[in-house]
């Protein structure tokens, strides 16, 4: 009983070792996602204010093709963080979209020239934390947030500005159509590290209340990609039009009766016009006293089975036939393709054929032929 027990003591340290050693040895990697991704629980990812959103009932959905095949409905923002380079179409596209009555929401901290929404490097650029002021909430608290940013927004015509700190405009919106632009300079403060940092929810969780019918989150240019189908080149009224004229058409088909599948022949009309065939060919032959000729068709027919049944060349001669006979068939069967052969080139020879004798030798050679077809 003791032995019995230090082995298996012994069998369970082992597999615990070995478990031990696999997990040390090949311990699973958590995915190194790229920064700025919706769905990255990382430091430099932005699941935190997802997650947020949606537990706030917000629309969040993420957005993985270009800009040119965003949805054309009103009331919906575009929220994009330190994107990749645009593809060429993509800026008119976007502020076409924009101009229907959705937002873009620019998170970068050297963003391109949007219309009138223009950058300037500053000069005393001092990284750190800094008192932030929400100008188009002068009601609103002072608050602070850590800025690193080399540029600032101009001041333009038409130009809102949303948050600025000594050095200048940190945030600001333009008007477009029935939509508007936004540009921010802190893309970082969106990040599951610095969200909660200083006042960094407070500052831009006001511009994220808008009711919205879909929040799109863009990683398009994060390298996460799903390609259109081949219905998204063409309008959606043009791909109902025809899904309906198509119904329509099956339908009417239904209607009328129509069958789909193979065309089948009577064999009535099938057997009827072989009989009448054959008639007229043997009709033909007998007219014509072609008896000799209709026997030599069937010889034919016979050396090519043999040619492709035994291999055997089309002109081989009877003693060649014999010998491969005699190595395939027994030595009677062998004999009779051997007389019918000599038999064969009697007729040729022969002055006179008559139709009673065709009629006599083509029951032999039929015999031969299915004898060879069983090869």
């Amino acid at each position: 009983m003791y032995r019995r027990n230090s082995w298996l003591l012994a069998l369970m340290g082992a597999i615990l070792l070995f478990l031990a050693l696999g997990y040390v040895l090949v311990k699973p990697q958590a995915p190194n996602y790229p920064p700025y991704l919706s769905f990255s629980p990382d430091v430099d990812g932005v699941k935190g204010i997802v997650q947020l959103l949606k537990e706030n009932g917000r629309p969040v959905k993420e957005w993985r093709q270009s800009w040119r095949f965003l949805p054309q409905q009103e009331k919906q923002a575009l929220l994009v963080i330190e994107p990749g380079g645009l593809q060429p179409g993509e800026r008119k596209a976007i502020q076409e979209w924009v101009e229907q009555g959705n937002d873009l929401l620019l998170f970068q901290k050297v963003p391109e020239d949007w219309d009138d929404l223009r950058v300037r490097e500053v000069d005393q650029r001092k990284p750190g934390e800094t008192r932030i002021e929400q100008a188009d909430l002068p009601e609103a608290a002072a608050l602070t947030g850590y800025v690193d940013a080399a540029y600032r927004l101009r001041e333009a015509p038409g130009v809102t500005a949303l948050l600025r700190d000594e050095l200048g405009i940190l945030a600001a919106r333009k008007k477009l159509g029935k939509g508007s632009i936004s540009v921010f300079l802190t893309p970082e403060w969106l990040t599951n590290g610095q969200i909660l940092s200083h006042s960094h929810f407070e500052l831009l969780w006001p511009y994220l209340q808008k009711n919205w019918q879909a929040i799109w989150f863009d990683e398009y240019h994060h390298g996460i990609e799903q390609r259109p189908g081949l219905l998204a080149v063409y309008p959606e009224w043009l791909t109902t039009l025809v899904l309906q004229l198509a119904l329509a058409a099956l339908l009417w088909l239904w209607w009328k009766g129509k069958r789909f599948g193979p065309v089948y022949t009577l064999r009535e009309w099938v057997v009827r016009r072989g009989d009448e065939s054959l008639l007229a060919v043997a009709g033909w032959y007998e007219h014509r006293r072609l008896a000799r000729e209709a026997l030599l068709h069937q010889e034919r027919y016979l050396r090519r089975l043999l040619q492709e049944r035994w291999g055997l060349h089309p002109m081989a001669s009877d003693r060649e036939i014999a010998a491969m006979a005699r190595a395939k068939w027994t030595a009677a069967e062998a004999e009779r393709l051997l007389q019918l052969l000599q038999h064969l080139q009697a007729v040729k020879e022969a002055r006179r054929y008559t139709p009673k004798q065709l009629l006599q030798d083509s029951a032999r050679i039929d015999e031969m032929i299915a004898r060879m077809e069983k090869e």
